[in-house]
């Protein structure tokens, strides 16, 4: 049976605790696409929309492409910009109705300005176009905050299981796989929520070291071998957003026909148990001085340290403009080393301005907001190579996507060469590096502003990785931060027996 389904995205995770704010500038940076736009953008890639794209094919669908909007991750987004996406997508709903069913790629952790739960906000304005009744699938990032709302608004959902994200592609066959179940008739889908009392919890999602976010991802396993489980959706959560259902969630989607909603709920309710265990086992990054004493006393194999700067990540909507872990680098007389990106419009301008090869005294950094993770630091080098930032992923994560920095440069600042960028991006693939000339391989040292997702792309050619805390924006540290919504008690804000 031939079905007609919506393909939709819109997706970006909001650190409220951030000065910045999220318009269409930033949307249109990462990318804004419509109509076909979409499946000429998203075939073949490693992405949610790529993955809906190949079942549609399988399954002789006819997909309306509506939008797909994406934004790196930073402040909540304004109300322009969300009311401006909304509409297009509204409009071309209605324009090219009727539909049997609905895909959705969403981050899950939306914050606009006109509501803590944005996902929410605009899934009810799709339902408000198709109805209650046609099926909807969603898929998740990991890191979601997921509000109760969202069961009532989605029939399905699910999230990614890896951390570096490398199953988008993946989870959006598996999500679109289950929507043409519902739409044949096969299944009756609804989705129940659970979390348990915590803030920060599943090891942050981390599945590189083979730690509690594993062993959670084990027990959601066994509880999807139950028939009438169809999918069970386990979201470490985003502590960089101060709102109600911030932290830990687990989802389990399940075919009414075989099981009570009870039933699901003690399924999900098992996987929280599992989680609360595993509430100590966390890694926590370590000290800048301690980071960069460890350079020297690394074992020389020829290939590059591999330094992350977590607490200045973009992709947890930090400023990516923090300086200490640039300037320990040049205190420390490192050589042959490079960092990025470091996010400075302003110095791009005024180093492109001069052109390659000239010599240049300015401030770099710390601009956003200069009391965190170090002001502007004055340097001098050269200008190495000016570029107009448009790369494509290799991998593992967006794999063939287009990105882009913004007008970049690479300035030479003694032994260290500085990836400095027009619009923030997180370091999660060699080929930003090599937007300005950097070839990562042949460094000693790489410094990158990046949590997890740096390891997807760079453990491979890493000698030593060291995760350092720089004093920026998204410190591990939840108890130095206000939260005003949060659900209280959790954990570890707050004393629970258990």
């Amino acid at each position: 049976m031939t079905h007609r389904v919506a393909v939709i995205e819109f997706i970006n995770e909001s650190n409220t605790f951030t000065v910045m704010r999220t318009g269409m500038n930033d949307f249109h940076a990462s990318h804004y696409f419509k109509g076909d736009e979409i499946p000429a953008n998203f075939r073949g890639t490693g992405s949610e929309v790529g993955g809906a794209i190949e079942v549609a094919e399988r399954h002789d669908w006819v997909p309306i492409y509506i939008t797909a909007a994406h934004a790196e991750p930073g402040g909540p987004v304004r109300e322009e910009a969300r009311s401006e996406i909304t509409r297009e997508c509204v409009r071309r709903l209605k324009e090219n109705g009727p539909y049997d069913g609905v895909f959705v790629a969403l981050h899950g952790a939306m914050v606009t300005e006109t509501d803590e739960d944005g996902d929410s906000q605009f899934l009810r304005e799709i339902r408000a176009v198709v109805g209650p009744e046609i099926p909807l699938a969603i898929t998740l990032d990991l890191h979601a905050n997921v509000f109760d709302e969202l069961a009532g608004l989605a029939n399905i959902a699910v999230s990614f299981r890896t951390y570096p994200h490398v199953d988008m592609r993946e989870v959006g066959l598996e999500a679109c796989g289950l929507l043409n179940d519902a739409m044949d008739g096969r299944t009756s889908p609804e989705i129940v929520i659970r979390r348990p009392p915590m803030l920060v919890g599943c090891d942050d999602g981390r599945t590189t070291e083979n730690g509690p976010m594993c062993r959670i991802l084990e027990c959601a396993e066994r509880e999807m071998s139950t028939d009438g489980v169809l999918n069970v959706a386990v979201n470490a959560g985003f502590t960089d957003a101060d709102v109600w259902a911030a932290g830990p969630s687990v989802l389990v989607t399940y075919d009414t026909e075989k099981l009570r909603e009870n039933s699901a709920a003690v399924a999900a309710d098992r996987v929280c148990t599992e989680i609360w265990k595993h509430r100590d086992d966390w890694q926590r990054p370590m000290p800048l001085n301690t980071c960069i004493s460890r350079i020297d006393t690394a074992t020389q194999t020829g290939k590059p340290i591999v330094i992350a700067d977590f607490s200045d990540n973009p992709g947890s909507g930090a400023y990516s403009d923090c300086t200490a872990l640039i300037s320990a680098l040049l205190e420390a007389g490192v050589t042959n080393a490079a960092a990025g990106a470091l996010f400075d419009p302003e110095a791009v301008a005024e180093l492109a301005a001069h052109g390659v090869g000239r010599e240049v005294s300015l401030s770099i950094g710390g601009k956003t907001d200069p009391s965190v993770g170090g002001g502007p630091i004055p340097v001098r080098g050269y200008v190495k190579a000016i570029s107009d930032g448009a790369f494509r992923f290799e991998g593992p994560m967006f794999t063939g996507l287009p990105g882009s920095t913004g007008i970049s440069v690479c300035f030479q600042v003694e032994g260290l060469d500085i990836m400095i960028v027009s619009d923030r991006m997180q370091m999660l693939d060699k080929n930003i590096f090599r937007v300005v000339g950097i070839e990562p391989t042949q460094k000693s040292v790489l410094a990158v502003k990046s949590m997890q997702h740096f390891k997807g792309a760079f453990a491979p050619i890493a000698s030593e990785i060291l995760v350092t805390d720089a004093g920026g924006l998204c410190t591990p540290d939840v108890r130095s931060r206000t939260y005003s919504r949060l659900r209280r008690p959790v954990f570890p804000m707050d004393q629970i027996n258990g």
